[in-house]
């Protein structure tokens, strides 16, 4: 049997033994309302029905995941298409917010490496806006990067400085601060593109941040 089968039988038998789980007790309730009472009866059904929607919104959730993880399976043995198209059910369902926005985040990767810079951009604006915490600053911070390759230097700016002031303490925001320097001076800012290369060196000293700030913070030579 091939993975995919395999995954999708799995997910049925799971489906199906629920659906008996919650109808026995649905059956229970209904078959024994009069003997508890109108009122009690009542509540006994809400609650296998509550219960059932809780559990049928975990069980979306867990069958999200395993369509990511199938997803990477797909592209790690080759699969594009298949990777392609299983990331596109996750991202749209979004049955799981974490899971549909790392599916959109990995769409745009694949995009971008084929070189295909707005549609990678339109992955990670979506990435951006569905993720939930803690996942939010790595969505963003990718989508300032496909800012840059698409070569939108206002944009790349705005939106770096966005990342910014709300994660300003976050591992990611040397490099954020970077590419907002290279974006502004695409854009024709280069006295904020300065300003902010002397940021990075007051702010990372020590580090290849600092280092390549200075680098261009230095006089060229003669």
């Amino acid at each position: 049997m091939s993975t995919e089968k395999h995954w999708a039988s799995r997910q049925a038998a799971k489906q199906d033994e629920v659906r008996d789980f919650f109808g026995h007790g649905l059956d229970l309730a209904l078959k024994h309302r009069k003997e508890v009472g109108m009122a009690a009866g009542a509540a006994a059904i809400l609650g296998v029905v509550v219960g059932f929607a809780v559990y049928a919104r975990k069980a979306n959730e867990n069958e999200a995941w395993d369509k990511l993880s199938m997803a990477e399976a797909y592209s790690y043995y080759g699969r594009p298409k298949e990777a392609s198209d299983t990331l596109a059910e996750v991202s749209s369902q979004r049955a799981s917010a974490a899971a549909a926005a790392l599916a959109g985040m990995m769409q745009g990767e694949a995009k971008q490496a084929k070189g295909e810079n707005d549609a990678a951009l339109e992955s990670f604006t979506r990435a951006a806006e569905a993720a939930p915490e803690p996942l939010k600053p790595f969505a963003a911070a990718e989508k300032v990067t496909a800012l840059e390759a698409a070569g939108k230097g206002a944009e790349c700016a705005a939106a770096a400085q966005a990342f910014l002031d709300a994660n300003a303490e976050h591992f990611l925001a040397p490099q954020v601060q970077e590419t907002m320097a290279r974006c502004q001076l695409a854009a024709g800012q280069a006295d904020a593109a300065r300003a902010t290369w002397q940021k990075i060196s007051l702010q990372y000293p020590d580090t290849p941040w600092a280092a390549r700030a200075n680098a261009r913070l230095s006089p060229p030579t003669k």
